[in-house]
């Protein structure tokens, strides 16, 4: 119990200072905190530039945190009744919005986080073994999520629909599995340039092979911790074919902007993002509805034209009120936490226990409003707590992971 213990509090620790799922970091400027979202450019000295590019990265980060955590909320407690209509299509088609805005900026930030130190990440060096480490970290979180049984000794027991329900991946095995395929191809390819445009082909290959990989029967070839991967035949929401993909073109999209964008955001949106998304949106309805590729073609150029959307009105913004930072760089805390209190965990029975998809129409409203609030809360409270008592939140996480692990001797 000891060892695990300790084993938990190590992990907890890296959990509560891994900042942003995104991938993200801050700096200390001037004596004070500022986030810091990508590397400058020749013409990016100025603060004007500067502030524009964290205006948008935060501002995106900030919604897809804050839709995320309302649609899970609604999702788990609106009743049946109400879940049909254009209204309640409008809405469903919103919450896929949200996780694929959620993974573009995945792999939009780790194009950003790479390019800032681009040589240090083309070797087996110290940055690498730990954002390898991070990744690796993201995975495990995310299987833990779905621990099958409530106690240790109950594991020998649990059933195969229990195991089943362990091993479906979710978008945190996801996003860690995706990353290092980044980090795979940076390390690979060596080049800026052809990187970039080897995201852009592997998202392409990922959602061209999308419809035969859910065809096939992989559990019947394949471990079923493998096949997971696949297709959601196993279980997953959100296996590599094609949610992937939208990691891919976050990560090609953060390519073009750490080369151009921040220098010229209006040019980037524009060109980058609506023109794009525009392009995108019309080659899916070309294809036709009902089908993988047009899917993830109409919700990609949905996503990159809200963010082109978010970037032409950051311009405008002087500064965010802290809070906006605070959700960002909290996102995987907020993401762990809000799983937790939604659906429930092996330490906790979750409002979808306690009220199930019972609530009207005006009650979920308010439900999600105060879930949305509560995390917004936490993301704020814990963020300002690491940087002004770093020392204090590294024992209140080294303390947490005792007591969660110890719950389950």
């Amino acid at each position: 119990m000891q060892a695990l213990g300790w084993l938990a509090s190590i992990c907890l620790a890296r959990f509560a200072r891994l900042g942003p799922l995104y991938g993200l970091s801050w700096r200390v400027q001037n004596s004070r905190v500022e986030p810091y979202s990508g590397p400058r450019t020749v013409n990016d000295r100025s603060p004007d530039k500067r502030r524009h590019r964290v205006v948008f990265v935060d501002l995106a980060r900030a919604l897809a945190v804050v839709l995320m955590v309302a649609g899970h909320t609604s999702g788990a407690l609106l009743a049946s009744d109400y879940r049909s209509g254009p209204w309640f299509e409008a809405w469903t088609f919103q919450r896929g919005l949200t996780s694929g805005l959620f993974l573009l900026l995945s792999g939009f930030a780790f194009s950003l986080a790479t390019t800032r130190h681009w040589s240090s990440h083309l070797q087996l060096s110290a940055p690498v073994f730990r954002r390898v480490r991070r990744f690796l970290l993201f995975i495990v979180l995310g299987y833990g999520l779905h621990f099958p049984v409530l106690d240790l000794a109950e594991l020998a027991a649990a059933s195969e629909a229990q195991w089943r329900s362990f091993l479906a991946v979710d978008v945190l095995q996801l996003i860690g599995v995706t990353l290092l395929a980044l980090q795979a191809l940076v390390f690979l390819l060596r080049s800026r340039r052809v990187f970039m445009v080897a995201t852009f082909a592997v998202a392409f290959l990922i959602v061209t092979a999308a419809p035969p990989a859910w065809r096939g029967d992989w559990t019947a070839a394949l471990p079923l911790s493998l096949a997971a991967y696949l297709s959601p035949a196993a279980g997953s929401q959100f296996p590599l074919f094609p949610w992937a993909a939208y990691v891919f073109v976050g990560a090609g999209a953060g390519q073009l902007y750490a080369r151009w964008g921040a220098a010229h955001l209006a040019r980037y949106a524009t060109w980058a993002m609506l023109v794009p998304g525009a392009a995108l949106v019309a080659a899916g309805a070309a294809i036709g509805s009902g089908s993988i590729p047009s899917d993830v073609a109409i919700r990609t150029g949905t996503c990159l034209a809200v963010l082109g959307i978010i970037a032409h009105v950051s311009r405008h913004l002087a500064q965010l009120p802290h809070v906006f930072g605070a959700v960002a760089q909290e996102s995987l805390v907020v993401y762990f936490v809000h799983l937790c209190v939604v659906y429930g965990s092996i330490w906790n029975p979750g409002l979808a226990r306690l009220y199930g998809e019972a609530l009207s129409l005006a009650g979920t409203a308010l439900m999600a409003v105060a879930v949305v609030a509560a995390m917004v809360a936490l993301a704020w409270h814990w963020n300002r707590l690491k940087h002004i008592r770093p020392v204090a939140a590294r024992w209140i996480s080294v303390t947490a992971g005792v007591v969660l692990v110890a719950r389950l001797i």
